[in-house]
């Protein structure tokens, strides 16, 4: 009983933050933000994308720290993904190292999650709403709180489309 209650909650705070995002009431900083990631992502084809899931991982760079679950910077990255695909060895010096850059640098951010979509995007053969679930759960990409994320990304970009950042 106690844990359908807890995912009854979840999914309502969940479905809050989705519904609560203003696109029409970004700051100037946020637009800058997000329009520099638009940049980023232009020639992958997963600008949007990359703006959806920086507002909703972050709130375009509010929160950048998620020490419970190990994810940073402005898309959340997860440590132990990140020194893979860097090839470091999982040690306290390279967590927090890449875990600095993940906040710190930008650009290395951005192109850190341009890879795990493109790598999603590959596995997924371009199916969007996989893809983003992927993003969130991993190959858990077909559990209710990926599919929730997956489906809040959406709502961001429609949203994110409507003002043409």
């Amino acid at each position: 009983m106690n844990l359908k209650i807890t995912l009854l909650v979840m999914l309502f705070i969940t479905n809050i933050f989705a519904s609560n995002f203003n696109a029409t009431k970004l700051t100037s900083q946020e637009i800058k933000t997000l329009k520099e990631i638009k940049k980023q992502g232009e020639k992958y084809g997963l600008s949007y994308s990359l703006m959806a899931i920086a507002v909703k991982e972050s709130s375009i760079g509010k929160y950048l720290v998620n020490v419970d679950s190990k994810d940073y910077g402005l898309y959340q990255a997860n440590i132990k993904t990140v020194l893979s695909r860097q090839k470091a060895k999982n040690t306290s010096w390279n967590r927090n190292k890449y875990a600095m850059r993940l906040i710190s640098d930008f650009n290395f951010a951005t192109k850190n999650a341009i890879a795990e979509l493109n790598y999603w995007k590959k596995i997924h053969k371009n199916d969007w709403k996989k893809v983003w679930s992927s993003y969130n759960g991993g190959w858990k990409y077909n559990s209710k709180r990926a599919r929730n994320y997956s489906r809040d990304i959406a709502i961001i970009i429609k949203r994110l489309k409507r003002v043409n950042v």
